[in-house]
């Protein structure tokens, strides 16, 4: 029998790059976060309907930004391209092969977002989902609306990360 895999592993290997967003190594995840190491992500913007989407509250076992919500995302790993990364992320996190997967844009790194790189997708899926409890706490299905008037309510439950990914493809102003 094959072990889980650990997702908040600090040793998990991940994909390093330089400013230009080029592949130069791997580094544990645990020693990246801590050194502030350029790296790479992907967001998902997880859709059931034309303006329903899922928003995800992370497992209290993560090593960022634990108990906030955001939607499907994860690190890219040594040699990984982001849109494989997108669609692992989907399976991993919700259980669900996603129907469609459609590039949306992209943040460059920073401190803002981490100092990942992230390309972000917007996919479409059904349920039943299974949201992997390693992964995630809770998930909530809301509208476009509903999501800018709970973030208006109160930011700090949501990653900042999130956030960020939220104002770049136009749904938060500020």
């Amino acid at each position: 029998m094959t072990p889980s895999p650990d997702y908040n592993d600090p040793m998990e290997l991940l994909a390093m790059v330089n400013e230009d967003n080029e592949e130069c190594g791997a580094a544990p995840r645990q020693l990246i976060h801590e050194l502030g190491l350029l790296h790479r992500a992907v967001h998902v913007l997880v859709y059931v309907s034309e303006r329903e989407l899922i928003i995800q509250r992370r497992s209290p076992k993560k090593d960022t930004f634990p108990l906030r919500w955001e939607c499907v995302g994860g690190h890219l790993g040594p040699g990984e391209d982001y849109e494989s990364a997108a669609w692992r992320e989907i399976e991993e996190e919700l259980g669900v092969k996603a129907l469609k997967l459609d590039y949306l844009g992209q943040l460059s790194a920073s401190v803002a977002t981490g100092q990942e790189f992230i390309k972000i997708y917007r996919a479409t899926a059904s349920p039943p989902f299974c949201p992997n409890p390693e992964e995630i706490d809770e998930i909530s299905l809301v509208t476009e609306d509903e999501l800018v008037r709970l973030v208006s309510d109160n930011q700090s439950d949501f990653s900042p990360v999130f956030l960020e990914t939220l104002r770049a493809v136009g749904l938060l102003r500020n």
